[in-house]
């Protein structure tokens, strides 16, 4: 039997997921957050019209229980899906694991049937659901449909980990003991900022809050005009943190050169304003949250990177682990794909959970093997 074992991040900015089929092999396969339910007529006029062949991650869309939703490329581009950064990642997760299930499956062949083994990554405020999200993957993957086509798999094996419980099972020093440390994981993404303390050994405490990268996007947009979510992520992220205007000119969309420069001006003392009200509220919230007592403070997430700086100046009281080693890991396998989608510091947690993952699988099967060869 045919089995496939894949660990998702169902973030904001990016559907992440590491899988791999029977023989060991790594992937990453991306696809944009975006879900939108469409009626049945636009999907078949869509497959209809569509002019060439895309990858199946980039022309998602699957039917479960009379609902059609479009994910990913074809959401945002056909659809124009917003992102809905106000609903829970967790009721969001269903139609984009199935998605990527389903285009995983049509891209490699993995037959009706096959066995399959998920991890995936939630907030720590929704991580109390993860019983429920079980129950509900297990019975949406014996029975849908992923462009029209019948699938159904079983789920062998489900796992879900808070963020940051990625990093903390893999972005440390190999040998590292938690058992008499207090070690805070701090995970800051485009949706949330999420905390996990560990003392002693045992995951004490646990804090997400809606304080990721889009508070700062908001700010800046609140401050101008016509602006794209997506271009200004890539231009603020350019511009570094001096706010290099030529970074920015692609924002700029007037034509008139005295109004051009205008309006350039105008961006910029709006992304400098934002990234400095924004540090405020995340360093406030960081202070109440992350004791002084922590021998040891894990960074990881897009947004951190980003304020990478600051951050190292804030925990100066602790020892910074930035999970180099991981990142480094991560990048000498997939740099083509991280740098074409600027993913630095972004996939360290996903890919933590997929080795956690494997891990747990091995055991798993072992176990078997052992009661097999017993009776």
């Amino acid at each position: 039997m045919s089995e496939l074992t894949l660990a998702v991040d169902p973030g904001g900015s990016f559907l992440k997921g590491f899988f791999t089929l029977e023989t060991f092999k790594p992937e990453l396969i991306l696809m944009e957050p975006e879900v939108a339910v469409v009626p049945l007529h636009s999907l078949e006029s869509y497959e209809q019209s569509k002019i060439g062949s895309s990858s199946p991650e980039n022309s998602a869309w699957i039917e479960y229980k009379g609902k059609y939703q479009a994910v990913g490329f074809l959401a945002r581009k056909r659809f124009h899906a917003g992102l809905q950064l106000q609903r829970r990642k967790f009721e969001l997760a269903l139609p984009k694991v199935l998605a990527m299930v389903g285009a995983i499956a049509d891209k490699y062949d993995l037959p009706n049937g096959s066995t399959v083994r998920i991890g995936i990554l939630l907030p720590w405020g929704e991580y109390r659901d993860r019983e429920l999200f079980n129950a509900l993957i297990t019975e949406a993957l014996a029975d849908y449909k992923f462009r029209g086509n019948e699938k159904s798999f079983v789920l062998d094996l489900f796992i879900c980990l808070p963020e940051g419980g990625g990093v903390l099972t893999r972005g440390r020093a190999p040998g590292s003991s938690l058992k008499e440390q207090t070690v805070a994981v701090v995970m800051l993404g485009y949706r949330d900022a999420s905390i996990l303390l560990v003392e002693r050994g045992e995951m004490s405490v646990g804090h997400t809050e809606p304080l990721g990268f889009a508070k700062l996007i908001d700010s800046v947009k609140s401050q101008t005009s016509g602006l794209n979510d997506q271009k200004l992520v890539a231009a603020i992220c350019k511009a570094g943190k001096n706010v290099s205007p030529k970074a920015l000119e692609q924002l700029v969309v007037s034509l008139d050169s005295a109004y051009k420069n205008h309006e350039l001006s105008t961006i910029r003392a709006a992304i400098s304003n934002a990234r400095e009200e924004y540090w405020m509220m995340l360093s406030q919230w960081l202070k109440l949250q992350v004791p002084r007592s922590a021998d040891e403070v894990l960074l990881a997430g897009g947004t951190a990177n980003f304020l990478r700086t600051e951050l190292n100046s804030f925990f100066s009281f602790s020892q910074v682990n930035w999970c180099e080693h991981l990142e480094k890991q991560v990048n000498n396998s997939f740099s083509s794909q991280m740098a074409a989608k600027s993913l630095d510091y972004r996939l360290t947690d996903v890919y933590g959970l997929f080795f956690y993952l494997c891990g747990k699988k091995h055991a798993v099967t072992s176990i078997a093997q052992v009661k097999a060869h017993a009776s």
